[in-house]
């Protein structure tokens, strides 16, 4: 905590990480640091141990680098620095999340953020990708990653409180193909509710404060 990197990828690129887990991170360059959780991994194995969980990540990149090292569509699904926004693990016996109003939460163990906490962080942070992952100990997993087009950014701009838009959900977003066997992301056309109406083909149930947590894709 005495010398705080500004995020997950920073500590990536500047050969520091020591792999999945917890470091500091200042977003604000306050002097006020806080604990995060960040995925390094090459292919995000790492989330393959969590019982039932979903799994909110986001990555934000400098295009400069970017196109030195790798295509610009692939380089957050190569090179990893994700930074754990909302972790939720359903059953029985899971621990109590907690809703937090301001992105300083995510430094709990199992909290979501409020939309009002994302437009916070990408405000620190102007993160361009958006990463879901929900899986079952036994079944399927949904695991996709915002698009880098302008379906993408819309996506992005909805979950961190920019607009109240709903984007069109399936040109917006691409399967992690590693480990993606969903049947979730591909009727995305089924997904949304917008206008008092289902199946809409969009992100998420309106522009309320939890559309983060509460059915963003279904």
């Amino acid at each position: 905590s005495a010398h705080p990197a500004f995020s997950c990828k920073e500590i990536l690129d500047s050969g520091h990480s020591k792999g999945d887990g917890e470091y500091w991170i200042d977003p604000e360059k306050s002097g006020n640091p806080l604990r995060v959780y960040c995925d390094m991994s090459r292919y995000a194995n790492s989330m393959k141990r969590i019982f039932r969980r979903l799994t909110v990540y986001y990555c934000s990149v400098i295009p400069w680098k970017i196109t030195a090292i790798l295509p610009f569509t692939v380089v957050c699904f190569i090179l990893g620095g994700w930074l754990l926004v909302s972790n939720v693990e359903c059953g029985s016996l899971s621990p109590k999340v907690s809703v937090e109003t301001s992105y300083r939460g995510i430094g709990k163990s199992h909290m979501v953020l409020q939309k009002s906490a994302m437009k916070e962080l990408r405000g620190h942070l102007s993160f361009i990708q958006m990463r879901f992952n929900c899986r079952k100990k036994q079944g399927r997993t949904f695991h996709v990653v915002t698009a880098f087009n302008s379906s993408g950014e819309a996506m992005v701009q909805y979950f961190s409180g920019r607009t109240d838009e709903q984007p069109d959900a399936c040109v917006s977003f691409v399967r992690w193909t590693l480990d993606d066997n969903s049947k979730l992301a591909s009727i995305c056309q089924d997904w949304g509710l917008a206008n008092g109406k289902y199946y809409v083909g969009k992100w998420g149930h309106g522009g309320d404060q939890k559309s983060l947590y509460s059915f963003p894709t279904f």
